[in-house]
């Protein structure tokens, strides 16, 4: 695969924002201000979890041919971890329940706990496009 089939700037950018927005929260003191950030970090986490699920989906179509009917979130999930591009199946899997809760749910304050995993899931799509990278280079 070229890497200009599979373009991880989207990626890149969405965690860009997520990383800003994490820092930011954790710089500010003001409490009002920090609802807000948090609720920015909850948008960020959401779409860069969203792009990096697509970009891992896509990937595993072009390089492997797998059939959208084979591609289950949790088949997606197995595929990258048993490929080593992801470092952990249960991580990401946990990212699905997050992201479904905030998808399902409408009460703010119940999606703050996506904070708490912010910096780890920051960590794991680093991982990610760092392997991604070396893949797509490597042909």
């Amino acid at each position: 695969m070229k890497k200009s089939e599979l373009n991880l700037n989207v990626l890149k950018k969405s965690l860009a924002t997520l990383k800003d927005c994490y820092k930011d929260l954790t710089e500010q003191k003001d409490e009002k201000i920090k609802t807000y950030i948090k609720d920015s970090c909850v948008q960020r986490f959401e779409y860069t979890y969203e792009t990096a699920k697509k970009i891992m989906n896509k990937f595993l179509k072009k390089e492997y041919d797998k059939q959208e009917k084979d591609l289950t979130i949790n088949n997606i999930f197995r595929e990258m971890f048993a490929l080593g591009l992801i470092k952990n199946f249960e991580h990401w899997a946990g990212y699905r329940e997050k992201r479904n809760l905030t998808s399902h749910e409408y009460n703010i304050e119940l999606t703050y706990p996506i904070i708490d995993i912010v910096p780890e899931f920051i960590e794991d799509v680093d991982f990610l496009i760092e392997n991604l990278e070396k893949v797509l280079t490597d042909d």
